[in-house]
């Protein structure tokens, strides 16, 4: 961020400290690492000895630096804590205020997604409602072209068989009359069923356009800049249920390492813990190297 934007600015043109080793540390490292160098084994006493003294002298110059480390870094942790706090304290009525508002706004969210949803649901219902009219007109439909075909079919059986007993020529005239009325009403049944069928495409397009336009997607209020985004808060898990029924889900198991050395120390045995018994050896350091910075 440039400097005529920043919010935050130091008193002074601070230029922080550039750190390094004099030359006395590193004359009594190199002191250090030759003294240990020279021990090559330790198989009695004095050798031991000597090798304990050298680790005295490695352990307090490495203690000696990291002391100095923090002396030297104090200061600077200490300007970042005390940043920080400042501006943590200007942050907090920001952060309380922030939070107030996104109740707010969560709570249209949330009335948002139940008007969507309201919206929805009542969308789903109107396209059942048109769905279920247009199968039942197309059932009518069916039904009544079913009828005319029917009849048209009795017509004509009924004329055949009318003309197969007709022993007369008034029978036989009647019949004649039948078969006639029975080729009409075929013919009125042909015209029904292509009537039918314009019928029946003119419903089934009309129900696809009002479902077409029922199903426009709801529109959500939202702000510019505005990201919703949902989020679970996870109450309890019961870890074993869990692992046991989703081992895939464990990311990370941590151990009481120290419980478990202390087990082991008294004697006791673990199931899946394997371990060897190890000896550190460890020394007190007492001397003071004294390095000038």
């Amino acid at each position: 961020m440039s400097k005529e934007l920043s919010l935050i600015t130091s008193r002074t043109a601070a230029i922080l400290p550039v750190f390094a080793l004099t030359t006395e540390a590193v004359k009594q490292k190199e002191q250090a690492l030759a003294t240990s160098a020279l021990i090559g084994r330790v198989t009695n006493a004095a050798e031991n000895k000597t090798a304990i003294e050298a680790m005295k002298d490695l352990k307090a110059l490495s203690l000696q630096f990291e002391r100095e480390r923090k002396e030297l870094t104090e200061p600077l942790l200490e300007a970042q804590r005390a940043l920080k706090r400042a501006v943590d304290t200007e942050r907090d009525e920001l952060e309380r205020e922030l939070g107030r508002l996104e109740c707010l706004a969560k709570d249209f969210a949330l009335a948002e997604q139940r008007r969507i949803r309201e919206e929805q649901e009542a969308q789903q219902r109107e396209l059942e409602r048109i769905e279920r009219e247009k199968q039942a007109e197309l059932k009518r439909i069916a039904d009544e072209q079913a009828r005319i075909e029917r009849e048209a079919r009795e017509a004509r059986e009924a004329a055949e068989r009318q003309a197969r007993e007709a022993t007369n020529a008034k029978a036989r005239a009647e019949a004649e009359k039948a078969r006639l009325a029975a080729e009409e009403q075929a013919k009125a049944a042909q015209a029904a069923a292509a009537q039918a069928a314009a019928l029946t495409q003119t419903i089934t397009e009309n129900a696809e356009l009002k479902a077409r336009i029922e199903s426009k997607p709801v529109e959500t209020q939202r702000a510019y800049g505005q990201a919703n985004r949902k989020v679970w808060n996870i109450k309890q898990i019961n870890d074993l249920q869990l692992m046991r029924s989703r081992p895939d889900l464990i990311r990370k198991v941590e151990w009481d390492m120290v419980a478990i050395k202390q087990i082991l120390n008294e004697g006791g045995t673990l199931p899946g813990v394997i371990a060897e018994e190890d000896l550190k050896i460890g020394v007190r350091s007492q001397k003071q190297f004294t390095v000038d910075v």
